[in-house]
C-alpha cells in the first residue's frame, strides 16, 4: 500500500490587494522573529520606516546587498556598487520627506546602525541581483523560514510593486539558503559607516545661521553674475583699464585657476599697477 502525501500549496507574497504584501509579512515575522537576513539588489531607507515600532524587536537585522550594476574591475565595482548604494538611499530619505517632513523613526534606524544591530554591506564581486529574506524565529520549534523572489528592500517592492515571492519552509532547505547568504555576507564589503553618514547628514540640526545662507543660496541659484558680466557692470577698475591690460589680466585669473597662482611679469611702464588693483577688486 502506497501513501500519497498531498502536495503543499505555495504561499505566494505578491503585494497584490487580496493577497500579502512584504510589508505584512515582514511585520507578522517581526513579531516572533530573533533576526533577519536580508540579500537585496536595492536598500532604502523607506523600508524600515514601513516597518517602524516592528523591527525593533529584532536583535539582528543583516543587510546584505548590491545596486544592479556590472563593471569589469574589482575595484570599479567596488566603488561603483559604494556609490550607488548611498546613492539610492540618499534619494530614498529624500523622498520620504514628502510625506515624512521630519523623517520621524529615522533616529532609531540611525541608532540601530551605530549599536550595529542593522549591519549593511555590498557584494563587489559580481553584479548582485538576489532577493531573500530569511526569518529567523525565537522559538526553535518554529525555526527559520525564507521569503525568496523578486522584492528588492525598498517600500514599493514591499508594497506597491507586483512581485513574486515564495515562502520556504522546508528546514534543509532554508539552511542551504542561509549558506548560500553567509558565502555571500563573508565576501562582502561593510558599509555600515558609510551608511550612518548618509542619513546623519539628512537628520543633523543645522544652526539658524546655516538654514538662512541655504535660503540665500537657493533664492539666489541660477542669478550669480559670470565673471565677464561682473568685469562689465560691477567693478570699478575695468572701465579704466586698457585692453592690453584686460587681457593680462584675463591671463591671470586663467593661469592662476589652473595652477593655483601666477605672476605677472610685464616690463617698467605698462601698468602693472593697475592689472593688481583689478584683480584685487576682483578676489576680494
Amino acid at each position: 500500500m502506497t501513501l500519497e502525501t498531498k502536495p503543499r500549496d505555495l504561499f505566494i507574497v505578491d503585494n497584490s490587494v487580496a493577497g500579502w504584501t512584504g510589508l505584512r509579512y515582514l511585520e507578522e515575522w517581526a513579531g516572533i522573529a530573533r533576526a533577519f537576513d536580508i540579500a537585496t539588489g536595492y536598500f532604502e531607507i523607506g523600508a524600515l520606516l514601513s516597518l517602524d515600532g516592528k523591527w525593533q524587536t529584532l536583535n539582528k537585522i543583516r543587510i546584505l546587498m548590491g545596486t544592479e550594476t556590472n563593471h569589469r574591475t574589482r575595484r570599479a565595482m567596488l566603488d561603483a556598487v559604494r556609490a550607488r548604494a548611498i546613492e539610492v538611499l540618499n534619494a530614498s530619505i529624500e523622498a520620504d520627506k514628502d510625506t515624512n517632513p521630519f523623517l520621524q523613526g529615522v533616529p532609531a534606524v540611525l541608532e540601530a546602525l551605530r549599536s550595529r544591530q542593522i549591519e549593511c554591506r555590498v557584494y563587489d564581486k559580481d553584479k548582485f541581483h538576489a532577493k531573500a529574506y530569511i526569518t529567523h524565529a525565537k522559538l526553535e520549534v518554529v525555526g527559520a523560514q525564507a521569503l525568496v523572489g523578486s522584492s528588492n528592500f525598498t517600500k514599493p517592492g514591499l508594497t506597491k510593486n507586483v512581485e513574486l515571492n515564495i515562502q520556504v519552509q522546508n528546514a534543509r532547505e532554508v539552511a542551504q539558503l542561509q549558506e548560500w547568504f553567509e558565502a555571500h555576507w563573508n565576501e562582502a564589503i561593510d558599509v555600515t559607516d558609510a551608511i550612518i553618514y548618509t542619513v546623519a547628514r539628512q537628520t543633523r540640526l543645522y544652526t539658524p545661521f546655516e538654514v538662512y545662507a541655504k535660503a540665500l543660496q537657493e533664492f539666489f541659484r541660477g542669478h550669480e553674475l559670470t565673471a565677464t558680466e561682473w568685469d562689465e557692470t560691477r567693478s570699478k577698475m575695468f572701465p579704466r583699464i586698457d585692453r592690453y591690460q584686460k587681457e593680462a589680466y584675463w591671463a591671470l585669473m586663467k593661469i592662476a585657476r589652473q595652477h593655483g597662482g601666477a605672476f605677472l611679469c610685464d616690463g617698467v611702464g605698462l601698468g602693472k599697477t593697475f592689472v593688481g588693483l583689478m584683480l584685487i577688486e576682483r578676489l576680494v
